[in-house]
């Protein structure tokens, strides 16, 4: 009877440690590879379109903040926009240039209170109306593709992923505005 070492077992759980490691790491490599993808033909997307607004992505993105949240600070929108504070600050000082954004001081002068201004909100009212209606946008013809239950277990599975990694506050920002959308 051939006697195994001690650590066998141990090396052949490490090994299956091993493994199911490198399973992981490469489920999160395709994750970010499909989110990539998708982050960028939405993008992609939107570009196209915004071009009959005359405005750029990053700046549409901050008119669509602050609609929803109509006073915020610099910390706040660069948070959500998922930015940082310079690039955030560029897009503010071209939008409040064009009356769409107004930038005020906050309580100290470090403090800069934004907010949308109605030519800033009628460009994305509109941009809202012309899309419930009849929407271009590829994502929007493609979900309804997606069985009902399919689409709620992939928007389940995004918002724990945003909540592990971004935060719960900005998971709970997409649903107050995705209700907002609703009303």
């Amino acid at each position: 009877m051939r006697k195994e070492p001690k650590n066998y077992t141990g090396i052949e759980e490490q090994g299956d440690l091993l493994s199911s490691m490198r399973e992981r790491f490469a489920k999160s490599y395709e994750t970010h590879g499909y989110i990539r993808a998708l982050n960028s033909a939405l993008e992609n997307d939107l570009i196209r379109i915004l071009k009959k607004y005359g405005i750029t992505f990053p700046s549409f993105r901050t008119l669509w903040i602050l609609y929803f949240d109509t006073e915020m600070t610099m910390s706040d929108l660069t948070y959500i926009a998922q930015t940082n504070i310079s690039n955030a600050f560029r897009q503010l000082t071209k939008l409040n240039e064009d009356g769409l954004v107004q930038i005020e001081s906050g309580k100290d002068s470090r403090t800069k209170i934004l907010s949308i201004t109605e030519s800033g909100r009628k460009i994305i009212q509109e941009f809202i109306d012309e899309h419930v209606k009849s929407s271009d946008l590829q994502i929007v013809s493609i979900l309804e593709k997606i069985p009902e239950e399919d689409l709620a277990k992939f928007i389940e599975v995004a918002s724990f992923l945003s909540t592990e990694l971004i935060g719960e506050t900005y998971t709970q920002w997409i649903k107050k505005s995705k209700n907002m959308l609703l009303d």
